[in-house]
């Protein structure tokens, strides 16, 4: 077989991003699955859709017969012959939303080659929306281009802003909220790391700051990716790259991702 190129590799990502999606909402409209906690923090959990999600996706991956590797939420590190290729999976990004039933949620599938995200598909099973991209070649929502806000002052701009703990740069995140409402009141948690880095991307929002309790590596790779390709800037909270997949992550427009890290690291 010969190397696949990053639209080889997208291609098989949307595809299992959408199976796994139908899975979910499938589920989801039956109204019946298992619920467990995961780890120690409020709103870790995980349940039969996530699994099952993750197993479609999966499948699609190793039937591809790519050599590679996947690093998913649930199943962890499976290797499928080489380690070149890394496959990020989120079966389902947003579970609290789910179990709660909630109409917000995702299956995000980021591609890693060589230690560089190169593409990334993000399914949203309520709406139908799939946001797409890769490395060169622009950002898509169901095939039609998107960019981010155009908004460059901070002042009434549309945030949002999540927190699970603290991080080492981000040591309060409540006294940064109140730096923040300063400039705006229009800050809103969604719930779905995946969706709001879409949100970012096609403009629904002007920016996020997220502050995760463990490293993103699931959630993340999809999201910035498409950001990045819609014109976006993304970096952790001391202004350095996502991919170091510290426990932060901001991103907007460059003028004002610029002036979001200024706040955040209380520069204003």
């Amino acid at each position: 077989m010969s190397e696949p190129d990053a639209g080889d590799l997208l291609s098989i990502a949307e595809s299992a991003a959408e199976q796994g999606g139908k899975r979910l909402l499938s589920i989801f409209r039956r109204g019946r699955f298992t619920i467990r906690r995961k780890y120690d923090y409020v709103g870790s959990i995980v349940t039969n859709a996530d699994i099952e999600s993750e197993k479609l996706i999966l499948a699609k991956i190793r039937g591809s017969g790519i050599r590679s590797t996947v690093a998913s939420e649930e199943k962890g590190r499976v290797s499928y012959g080489d380690n070149r290729i890394v496959w990020t999976v989120d079966p389902l990004d947003g579970t609290f939303n789910f179990a709660k039933r909630i109409p917000h949620f995702a299956v995000s599938i980021g591609v890693i080659k060589n230690g560089r995200t190169i593409a990334g598909a993000i399914y949203d099973p309520i709406l139908d929306e799939m946001f797409t991209a890769k490395r060169g070649g622009g950002a898509h929502m169901n095939g039609k281009r998107i960019k981010v806000s155009a908004a460059t002052a901070l002042r009434n701009a549309s945030i949002i802003f999540e927190w699970w703990d603290r991080e080492p740069s981000i040591p309060d995140p409540l006294e940064l909220e109140k730096r923040i409402y300063r400039y705006t009141h229009n800050l809103r948690s969604p719930g779905s790391i995946a969706l709001n880095l879409c949100s970012v991307a096609c403009g629904r929002f002007d920016g996020l700051i997220t502050v995760f309790p463990k490293s993103p590596i699931h959630e993340t790779p999809a999201g910035a990716i498409i950001v990045e390709e819609a014109g976006g800037r993304v970096t952790n909270s001391l202004g350095e790259s996502w991919e170091s997949l510290s426990r932060s992550i901001i991103a907007a427009s460059p003028t004002l991702q610029m002036k979001m890290l200024s706040v955040t690291q209380n520069r204003t």
